[in-house]
């Protein structure tokens, strides 16, 4: 406990001995006795009762304890609250750490937790005294303060709150307090920091204060909702890295339901702001799950996508933008020295790949023989099929050993006679021990014993074999192949499909940027079942998507982030746009015929250059881990650093007031003070009756 008033000690305690000095004044009077045998029977009476003996020193103290209380009542005694000394008249050093993340954003109570949290400020503010000094520190991706160093300018600090923008990004609490670190200097001060926050779990489960000076305390003011339901898009990403005009491509979407309650709605996907796909979404409580929709990405260029929910009290996190990047129709060659009639692999190949009239399909697959093979030919194509080619010569197999090696794709159907005299010649160009699998046997129709062979084991996560997943490895199971190889693995490559006599019937390998794909099998109508499948043409399709492996650009950005790209020399009159349609200040480097483009983004949507006809697009979304609204256990946060540093949850006006000026008492002294009055007054009537 300590005193406002301490200098008064001097002249109120002496008063508190004014009822002892009248007990022994009184004491001291003669005493008068008009009629001795009257008062001698009075005293014969009163001295039946003990408390009648004992009446003078209760009064005295009972008076003596009324006017204690009533003197400390003047001093103005107050109580420590939350270790702060009042007493010490020395300025505070107060920080106000603001979290500006986009779960902030969230209306659960009516207004968001930015803006009571900006009350919360303010009522802060306005307990500070002339002696102390502050600043406001914001918890974003690039933490920044109002001041340079800390300032008296209140009024400063309430505008600049009242200015602050919802926050989008990623509330980094380590980061922060690094930051905060730097800002305590002043030796002699009072540090404190307050923290304003939601406390999401998710941002607050790895806090660490250890940069923090010892001797600051540590203050949590908690401006989350009560209500905290959310539902939000985490991720959307097409499911192939290659696109290409007319394709339908599956855009797979997370979803996150962070309520008690099962989440039963629509997802709906907007293309170009013309074109929409939607797909029902079941999702229990608490959990996460994948839709996946599939998209007409339409022609080539760049496309807009927006994935939508229906809205909530946390509006952002319901919107993911996207851009698909669509290509011209890619050619694709088929290498063949056979017949190209209807029954043979190669037409079988060329119509899986483009089923429809007039070859409107993304894929254009042009039939060449092996004698073609050069390194001119090769030059505009990144896919190949290889099916009942002939010896390859020398030149041939230079060229498809450059061809793989500038990130180049062969799939190889291993179904002519020459094809283990192909595979030894590849493997002298591509180096020993390269080859996934060794061919020895062929086996045909007509001397195959034990029937038709079928696939046994599988490495079903590779993407070439994403068709046969789960419930649609069935189709994989109606498979029957006549003609194949029989073959042995090598330690090289990977294994993907294994036949019940453990013949590879699919392996793969990597050489330089390329992917060569070694189909054990055929797709001959004689030689298989395979082109009568339903999954056959998705099949073919989706190696020829799967087996390229450059990468392609980010199809979106988390906010925060400083995103580049490189533009042509004459596109730099091109001006970045904002999603609001504002110009964006860019930086921009000249390398020759290109230009670096450099800028951060500060809202959410999409960022264009290029007009009328889009060239460069780029979605901007909220960080994923600010969705999930669960708090952290308000118990565990601030013991968890009681050994490092002093912490406390506090809130409202009467606790600001209380940590600068402590807790009033002198109103529970005055009480008291009249209480002992009362008892004083009360004993008084009791020890006249006896004495009556």
């Amino acid at each position: 406990m300590s005193f406002l008033s301490p200098t008064l000690f001097a002249v109120l305690i002496p008063l508190a001995g004014l009822p002892l000095v009248l007990h022994l004044l009184n004491k001291g009077f003669p005493r008068h006795f008009k009629f001795p045998s009257i008062e001698l029977i009075k005293e014969t009476m009163a001295r039946r009762s003990k408390l009648h003996q004992w009446r003078h020193w209760i009064l005295l103290l009972l008076r003596t304890v009324f006017l204690l209380l009533l003197l400390f009542a003047f001093l103005q005694p107050v109580l420590k609250r939350f270790g702060a000394d009042p007493a010490d008249q020395s300025g505070r050093q107060v920080l106000i750490v603001f979290d500006h993340s986009v779960s902030m954003e969230h209306k659960g109570d009516g207004p968001t937790s930015r803006e009571r949290a900006i009350h919360e400020a303010n009522k802060l503010m306005d307990s500070l005294g002339p002696e102390d000094t502050l600043n406001l520190l914001l918890m974003e991706p690039n933490p920044a303060t109002c001041f340079v160093s800390f300032s008296k300018d209140t009024a400063e600090t309430k505008r600049f709150l009242s200015q602050l923008q919802p926050g989008f990004g990623r509330a980094d609490v380590n980061l922060v307090n690094a930051a905060a670190a730097r800002l305590f200097s002043q030796p002699g001060a009072r540090p404190e920091i307050y923290y304003l926050s939601d406390f999401a779990r998710k941002k607050w489960a790895n806090a660490s204060f250890t940069a923090l000076p010892p001797a600051v305390k540590l203050f949590f003011v908690d401006v989350g909702p009560a209500h905290r339901d959310n539902r939000a898009i985490l991720d959307a990403r097409p499911s192939q890295a290659e696109m290409l005009a007319g394709d339908t491509v599956p855009l797979e979407i997370a979803v996150g339901n962070f309520s008690q309650e099962p989440f039963h709605d629509r997802v709906t996907v907007t293309l170009d702001k013309k074109f929409s796909f939607d797909q029902e979404v079941v999702i229990a409580p608490w959990s996460q799950e994948k839709v996946t929709v599939p998209v007409s990405v339409g022609g080539p260029g760049v496309h807009q996508c927006e994935v939508r929910l229906p809205a909530d009290a946390l509006e952002y996190d319901n919107h993911f933008f996207l851009t698909l990047s669509v290509q011209e129709k890619e050619e694709v060659l088929i290498v063949t020295d056979g017949s190209a009639d209807r029954k043979s692999g190669a037409y079988f190949l060329k119509t899986a790949l483009n089923p429809f009239e007039n070859e409107a399909g993304s894929l254009l697959p042009r039939i060449i023989s092996s004698g073609e093979l050069s390194p001119a030919r090769l030059a505009g194509v990144q896919k190949m099929f290889f099916t009942q080619v002939n010896p390859l010569s020398q030149p041939a197999c230079d060229a498809v050993a450059k061809f793989l090696f500038q990130n180049g794709g062969l799939i190889y159907f291993l179904d002519g006679p020459a094809d283990a005299e192909n595979l030894v010649a590849l493997e002298k160009v591509f180096g020993p021990n390269t080859m996934p699998m060794r061919l020895s046997r062929r086996m045909i129709a007509t001397n195959v014993t034990a029937g038709a062979q079928q696939i046994a084991r599988g490495e079903f996560q590779s993407p070439y074999l994403k068709l046969f997943q789960g419930d649609a490895r069935q189709s994989l199971a109606l498979l029957e192949f006549y003609d194949y190889y029989q073959a042995g693995a090598t330690s090289a490559g990977a294994v993907l499909l294994e036949y019940g006599d453990k013949s590879p019937a699919m392996a793969s390998l990597h050489y330089g940027l390329g992917t060569m794909l070694l189909l054990n099998f055929s797709a001959g109508e004689f030689s298989s079942n395979l082109a009568r499948q339903r999954i056959f043409p998705a099949w073919m399709q989706n190696l020829v998507k799967a087996i390229s492996t450059s990468e392609p650009p980010p199809s979106s950005f988390a906010f925060g982030e400083t995103l580049h790209t490189e533009i042509w020399r004459n596109e730099m009159h091109s001006e970045m746009v904002s999603p609001a349609g504002v110009p964006v200040m860019t930086q921009r480097e000249l390398a020759g015929e290109r230009c670096s483009v450099t800028f951060t983004p500060n809202q959410l949507g999409f960022y264009t250059l290029g007009s009328p006809r889009l060239k460069y697009a780029f979605g901007v979304n909220p960080a994923s881990d600010q969705s999930d609204l669960r708090p952290i256990d308000k118990n565990l946060l601030p013991t968890e650093f009681s050994d490092q540093h002093e912490a406390h949850f506090v809130a409202g006006s009467g606790d600001y007031d209380e940590l600068a000026k402590g807790r009033p008492i002198f109103h529970w002294l005055v009480l008291g003070a009249l209480a002992f009055l009362a008892l004083e007054s009360g004993f008084q009537f009791l020890i006249r009756r006896p004495a009556a």
